[in-house]
């Protein structure tokens, strides 16, 4: 199979996989933003304790929970980053909380609709052009993807304003 057909395939099978990366991604960061949060309270309860409890407390958590410190290490970092993407003070977060974002929301919805539009016109592309990839058959197939991206980042701003 040639490069560009072998590109075309991945794209296409990259475009059905993007609504549940969306949502593994989503999920991940919740988890990070929890583990920060009891990361917080855990390391205020062993500042509370005297010195001589905390170290064997800090290396059997550092032994026991360090995939969660990393989680909330990367948390912590992205919020430096964005720090819209705090939680609000004196708020605990959920895990399975329903999503308020509207902005993930439509992001979901745009991956989820991509699909829908670009089967129907690679299917209409291998009809007219035949199997063989040329350059009409990535404008007609990857054509519409500018006018979904404009309309999804016109409808965040328009819910911003």
């Amino acid at each position: 199979m040639p490069s560009s057909e072998n590109l075309f395939s991945t794209l296409s099978y990259a475009m059905f996989v993007a609504p549940g990366a969306v949502v593994v991604i989503w999920v991940v960061w919740r988890v990070m933003v929890w583990c920060l949060f009891y990361t917080t309270l855990v390391s205020a309860w062993v500042g509370s304790l005297p010195g001589i409890v905390q170290i064997p407390i800090l290396t059997g958590l550092l032994l026991f929970a360090w995939p969660l410190l990393l989680l909330a290490l990367l948390g912590w970092i992205l919020i430096l980053m964005f720090p819209g993407l705090a939680v609000e003070h004196d708020e605990v977060p959920r895990l399975f909380a329903r999503n308020r974002s509207r902005a993930l929301s439509y992001f979901f919805l745009f991956f989820l609709a991509l699909p829908l539009v670009v089967v129907p016109l690679r299917y209409l592309a291998d009809r007219l052009e035949g199997p063989q990839i040329s350059f009409w058959h990535w404008v007609l197939v990857v054509g519409p993807i500018p006018v979904l991206v404009i309309w999804l980042v016109a409808r965040i701003r328009r819910k911003q304003d």
